[in-house]
């Protein structure tokens, strides 16, 4: 009887230790997966930083284009006398046209900033968010910018901060800016 007591301990003790080798074994597997897996996000992070390097402030340059203005610094620029080309990109897009007046008009204005004594041509977008309020179904040209309304594109002259004449639709703006280049 005592040795079949014996067995059974015995047979209770091997279990025990074949159920401890296999949790042991549990815990280590989960230890060294976990390992993996940290590793291979710790990588992963390096290679999307590495891509992702800040911009220099100190090297980039920074272009602002000086004769882009809004309307609402139609008649505030330091020139006594000047011109500005108010033009809607979006409205040469969907006329369908093969003549694209935006290189007309930057043709026209680059022959003549050549000319001698030639005037500073400043532009306005009117596609910009600023600038869509001035953009109406009519069209009323006033010096009053908060009045100033208007339905197609337009060359203003302006002269000691005052519309002295102003050219609407592509037509005439083409005819003036042809005029002054010659």
């Amino acid at each position: 009887m005592k040795v079949a007591k014996l067995k059974k301990i015995e047979e209770k003790q091997q279990k025990q230790i074949i159920e401890e080798k296999y949790s042991l074994k549990n815990v280590i597997i989960i230890i060294m997966v976990t390992c993996i897996v940290l590793t291979i996000f710790y990588f992963i992070t390096l290679l999307v930083v590495k891509n992702n390097k800040p911009i220099d402030k100190e090297n980039s340059i920074v272009e602002i284009d000086s004769n882009k203005i809004t309307m609402g610094q139609l008649l505030d620029r330091k020139e006594k006398e000047y011109y500005v080309l108010a033009i809607k990109e979006s409205l040469h897009l969907s006329l369908n046209t093969n003549m694209n007046y935006s290189e007309l008009y930057n043709n026209y204005i680059s022959s003549y900033e050549q000319t001698e004594n030639s005037l500073p041509i400043y532009k306005i977008d009117l596609d910009d968010a600023l600038n869509k309020n001035y953009f109406k179904e009519e069209t009323n040209i006033t010096n009053d910018l908060t009045k100033l309304k208007i339905n197609d594109e337009v060359l203003f002259k302006i002269k000691n901060n005052k519309i002295e004449k102003h050219y609407l639709g592509s037509s005439e703006i083409l005819k003036e800016l042809k005029n002054l280049s010659n």
